[in-house]
């Protein structure tokens, strides 16, 4: 028996807890599952299960060669469905995670055309401002936005996110447009109070640097939603900060004017983040691919 098999045998015991039961799943004799453990055990001078007539357990030091075989066969599984995926074309299901907003107005104009060249993918794709757990959830991907502080998870930069604020012309009409970040306190402000990821606070970031009082500044409305905050910057409610995303094509069509364009306001970095220790198939690398060179011409 090879040492491979020796481990399988022992996890597969140690996830059902039973010998029987892992015979049953690896089609031999609960007395050759037997047989095996003990000589798994009579190798490595240790004692890794607790047996009883009705099931068994792990012993301390059990538990731990449980844990590192997991990760060993797991290791040899990637190993041999890289060699086995190496020259086939894409195919199969993607689950893919993105913030809300992100994801309606970007992605099925990405996927659409992804789809064209990998006809032979289809998507799952969950839409979510909640932190998505995509290891515990199974995801492919997560396209997220800013810092990625989860040790299990690669974040690969495909694009930077910049910030316009802009107002529409029928709300410059009517209260004037600011010709200095400092006028801004003459003016009404759209706020959206939960987006970091679209710089909510980025009045509080120039209180600083600019001879202004962020109390002084008329909050017209806040709001926990960068959707609402822009319907009421089109109908020419107040001035808004928005992902240039959704900005750049109606400031093109003269429905919304960017202000201040002076004025550096810090991108944040657009993600595609994947488990870390997780086999990236054919599927997968044909995605990253494209993701980062579609964004990198159109975000």
């Amino acid at each position: 028996m090879s040492r491979a098999d020796a481990l399988q045998t022992f996890t597969t015991v140690v996830r059902t807890r039973n010998f029987t039961a892992a015979a049953d799943s690896l089609g031999v004799t609960p007395s050759a599952i037997s047989k095996q453990i003990s000589g798994l055990e009579e190798r490595l001078g240790v004692r890794l299960l607790n047996r009883t007539t009705r099931s068994v357990s792990t012993t301390e030091a059990g538990q731990l060669f449980y844990q590192h075989c997991e990760n060993i066969l797991e290791s040899i599984a990637e190993a041999e469905r890289l060699v086995t995926d190496f020259d086939v074309t894409p195919k199969g299901r993607l689950r893919i995670t993105a913030m809300a907003n992100f994801g309606r107005r970007e992605l099925a104009r990405m996927l659409n055309d992804f789809a064209l060249v990998y006809p032979d993918i289809s998507f799952e794709l969950y839409i979510s401002d909640r932190p998505v757990d995509i290891v515990q959830e199974g995801f492919d991907f997560a396209l997220r936005i800013g810092t990625q502080e989860d040790s299990r998870l690669i974040a690969k930069p495909v694009a930077k996110q910049s910030i316009m604020v802009c107002a529409s012309p029928k709300y410059l009409e009517k209260w004037g447009t600011p010709l200095s970040f400092e006028d801004i306190t003459q003016h009404r402000m759209l706020v959206i109070s939960n987006a970091e990821y679209a710089r909510a606070n980025w009045l509080r970031e120039f209180e600083k640097s600019h001879s202004f009082s962020i109390n002084a500044v008329e909050r017209k409305l806040t709001v926990n939603d960068i959707d609402l905050a822009y319907e009421a910057c089109l109908q020419g409610m107040g001035i808004t900060a928005l992902p240039s995303y959704i900005a750049e094509r109606h400031v093109r069509s003269g429905e919304l004017v960017h202000l201040f364009q002076n004025v550096e306001i810090p991108t944040r970095t657009i993600n595609a983040v994947f488990p870390q220790n997780r086999y990236l198939s054919t599927k997968s690398r044909a995605f990253l691919d494209f993701v980062t060179s579609y964004f990198a011409d159109s975000v």
